[in-house]
């Protein structure tokens, strides 16, 4: 015995899905989320650029004197030598090329924030008769090293009012 189909189911078609929404054309938030993405890693990469820049005269300084050795005849002028070279990275040359003595020693302090009398004393010894002795050294490298860290680069010109050593 056959089945007779209902005439109306026969005109029933499959039902038909609708075609998938596509990852392109991107919306405008996402152009925009891309645009500020792409902006930003350039405005870093930038910035990493510059920063590198401006405190490599400072690493040199820092691994130069971490290199000189204690027994060296010139130990102490060379660590006059090394501050100089790095306070002239920073600043002009007519500033700091001719200071000496006394004047070098007020213009060291007035890099920084609190004054280094510690370095000045020592560096001022270099003239005296007697030898340093290394812990003498020791501590003229460890300020010296203080002194490059928290004045370079160098943040404000010299203050009017000069500390003395």
């Amino acid at each position: 015995m056959t089945t007779q189909a209902n005439p109306a189911l026969a005109a029933l078609q499959d039902i038909q899905t609708p075609v998938e929404i596509g990852a392109w054309p991107l919306a405008y938030g996402y152009w925009i989320t891309l645009a500020l993405i792409i902006c930003s890693l350039g405005l870093i990469t930038y910035w990493l650029i510059k920063r590198r820049q401006t405190h490599a005269a400072k690493n040199a300084a820092l691994a130069e004197l971490a290199a000189l050795e204690l027994q060296h005849e010139q130990f102490v002028d060379q660590v006059s030598s090394i501050l100089k070279r790095a306070a002239l990275s920073y600043s002009p040359r007519t500033q700091v090329a001719q200071l000496s003595g006394e004047n070098w020693y007020k213009w060291l302090n007035a890099q920084v924030s609190s004054p280094q009398n510690e370095l000045c004393e020592l560096l001022a010894k270099r003239f005296q008769a007697n030898r340093f002795s290394d812990a003498e050294k020791s501590k003229l490298r460890a300020s010296a090293q203080r002194w490059i860290k928290s004045a370079l680069p160098l943040k404000k010109a010299a203050k009017s009012e000069e500390s003395t050593c």
